[in-house]
């Protein structure tokens, strides 16, 4: 019985001085979150989706982390193709742009992708960049109508008609009602 009791004690004070598993993964599930809020490229936001989702598959917040994970590759997939020019630096080394307007951009947000457009055209004249294209390809893709007509412009501007007349026809497509041509004269 005094052996007994002695085991007793000690399994006691081991339980004690260790902490419990909940308290162990807490801190773990908050970092896996944290890293997967905190990432601004399509591809990093879809890895760190999936390290959260295998270590927490049926965590409260696993439903939200699924949907962004979603939006995210859907996202990579358009920025990887050819024709997009945006790359990993365009999302993680910009460091006048806003996190969070770029962790929309990742995650598909068109209104996002148009204005991170409009704000690279002022850099990219000082840069010479080419980014202020690349964000509106991007929105092109993601099926903004406006982005399409304003690379056609931009395409025309820079004498490159078939770039032009591509997006010209997918703005349309898109559903882009451009002005009326109006003439010089006056009646």
């Amino acid at each position: 019985m005094f052996k007994s009791s002695w085991a007793a004690a000690g399994a006691l004070a081991l339980a004690l001085a260790l902490p419990t598993t909940q308290a162990v993964a807490a801190p773990e599930e908050a970092t896996l979150r944290a890293a997967f809020e905190q990432a601004v490229w399509p591809a990093d936001i879809v890895r760190a989706a999936d390290q959260y989702l295998l270590a927490f598959p049926d965590a409260e917040s696993a439903a939200a982390v699924r949907a962004q994970r979603q939006r995210a590759a859907e996202a990579w997939r358009l920025v990887s193709r050819n024709e997009v020019r945006l790359y990993r630096s365009t999302f993680t080394g910009n460091p006048g742009t806003a996190l969070p307007e770029l962790r929309q951009a990742a995650l598909g947000d068109r209104e996002a992708v148009v204005r991170l457009a409009h704000e690279s055209r002022r850099a990219d004249e000082a840069t010479g960049s080419q980014r202020f294209v690349g964000w509106l390809q991007y929105a092109s893709l993601l099926g903004d109508e406006h982005a399409s007509y304003e690379l056609a412009l931009h395409f025309r501007r820079t004498d490159q008609p078939l770039l032009a007349a591509h997006y010209e026809a997918l703005a349309l497509a898109l559903g882009y009602a451009p002005a009326a041509a109006l003439d010089h004269t006056r009646k």
